[in-house]
């Protein structure tokens, strides 16, 4: 898990730990041609995962029933 992350108004940085090399990025960017369509849509979201994290709800449920009692 990561143990930090900004968080803007439309995305979010996760910073990593690891890193491909520029010659290891660039040999997976030839085996994109590779890759079936189906294949491709699954990387691509996995890839959309990876860039936007689901966000955790800003209260707990028991902080919004305490709010909607006070209403």
């Amino acid at each position: 898990m990561h143990t930090s992350s900004y968080q803007n108004k439309h995305m979010y940085f996760v910073p990593r730990t690891k890193s491909l090399s520029h010659n290891q990025f660039e040999s997976v960017k030839a085996q994109l041609k590779m890759m079936t369509t189906s294949q491709l849509k699954s990387l691509q979201t996995e890839i959309n995962e990876s860039l936007h994290p689901a966000s955790q709800p800003v209260l707990t449920q028991e902080e919004l029933e305490m709010l909607n009692s006070l209403f």
